[in-house]
Formats: C-alpha cells, structure tokens, sequence
C-alpha cells in the first residue's frame, strides 16, 4: 500500500491538484465498481490522503459526488455541442433533428453508470451536499442547457426557450427510462414467469424511441434554419 500523502496543501495550486486528486480518485473508484458510491474512507485511501484530509475540499461524500456527476454532464453536454457543429458541416438539405436526439441518447446509453448517478442527484447528492455546492450545481446545469439551446436554436427553427425544454425533458425522460429498466433479477423473472413481459423495458430502444418521438412531437417544425432562409429567399430552386 502506498504511502498516505501527509504533507498539507499550502499553496493555491496545490490545494486545486489534490481536489482534482480527489475527484479523479472518486470516479476511478466509481467506473471500477459495481455501480454503488464508493465511501469516502475508500475514495481518501484511493488518493493517499487520510480520511479527515478529504472533508477539508468536499463537506460530505455527497458532496463529492455531485462534483464527480458535473464532471460527467460536461461531458454529455460537450458532446452534444460537438454534435450540433457535426451537423452544422453537412449542406441545409441534409441536416436532421432527428439524428442529433438521437446520437445525444446514444451518448446516455453508452454512459449507463453516469445515469445511476443523475438519478441519485436530486434524492440523495444534492440532499446530502451543503447549500453553496447545490447552487454551484445548478447554476452549471443551467449555463450548460442555455449553450446548447442557443446552439440548437442557431442551426434549426426553433427559439432558444423551446430548445432549453427540449434539452430538460429529454434528459429527464431519459433518466427516467433508466430507472425502470434497472430490475433486480429476481424481479425480472418473476414478470417473465407471470407474462408481464411488456412492462421490462429494453433501456436503449426505449430511451431513443421516446426522445425522438417527443421531439418530432414538441418540435415538428424543426428544420434547417439555413434551409428555410434559402427556401424563403427563392434560392432552391436555383441551378
């Protein structure tokens, strides 16, 4: 066993790399297991620090977590800019709202330990973290839907308010999807035994029909906003 790192952080940079060393050995532990939180004694032991050290950056386990589930939101949310942009590079005629809820899912079904965490966010991380942490939170939730939104309304016909509740209700469908696809065995075998096979749910048919469809729905005039510029200008029928 290595070495518990005992000498204090002074400087501001080195109190920042041991929270990011706390982060990054909060997610390690996290990915490499089953699904559950690690506890804090386990995260403190992954960065070689002693136990009280971790409460001095994060005032829970929680807490910490919260931060752990930012670091996986950024990512789904830059992932979804990158998308937007990928679409921006094909011609007007080709774009397809339809491809970018679709490959936004995607990104969720790849990231399912991701999901177990958005939905313990409200319930038992923000619960659990102190006031500063749970506003730090939200605050970057909403600054992350706002660049997408914008990003969306850019590209497609559709204001920037529409597509700020497209981005929410997908992503809490989504979670939503998740959780009921997450049955214990015993369970899932006891429905099958009692035909209620209809009610176990395939989480990546289920998520990617549900989304597309609310935004064919919510959105059904979603087009190209270059498209219908050059529709309305009279260019399309241009040679």
């Amino acid at each position: 066993m290595e070495q518990e790192n005992l000498v204090r952080a002074r400087s501001h940079e080195q109190k920042l790399k041991r929270r990011a060393d706390i982060l990054d050995a909060a997610r390690e532990l996290y990915l490499e297991g089953d699904g559950t939180l690690p506890s804090a004694a386990e995260v403190a032991r992954k960065a070689n620090l002693a136990k009280g050290t971790l409460y001095l950056y994060f005032s829970s386990k929680e807490a910490l977590f919260l931060e752990v589930l930012r670091h996986f939101q950024k990512g789904w949310f830059e992932n979804n800019l990158d998308i937007i942009d990928q679409e921006a590079l094909r011609r007007p005629e080709e774009r397809d709202s339809t491809r970018v809820a679709r490959e936004f899912v995607q990104y969720l079904v790849k990231n399912e330990k991701f999901l177990y965490l958005a939905s313990l966010a409200q319930g038992v991380l923000e619960s659990g973290s102190d006031d500063e942490m749970v506003v730090g939170q939200r605050r970057f939730l909403a600054s992350m839907v706002k660049r997408t939104a914008d990003a969306l309304a850019e590209l497609y016909e559709i204001t920037p308010d529409d597509a700020s509740k497209l981005m929410r209700s997908s992503y809490a469908l989504v979670i939503g999807l998740w959780q009921m696809s997450q049955l214990p065995d015993r369970v899932k075998k006891l429905m099958e035994q009692n035909a209620l096979n209809n009610l176990i749910i395939d989480f990546e048919d289920a998520a990617e029909e549900a989304v597309v469809h609310y935004w064919q729905v919510s959105a059904p005039g979603m087009k190209c906003r270059e498209m219908m510029r050059r529709v309305a200008a009279g260019e399309c029928g241009e040679s």
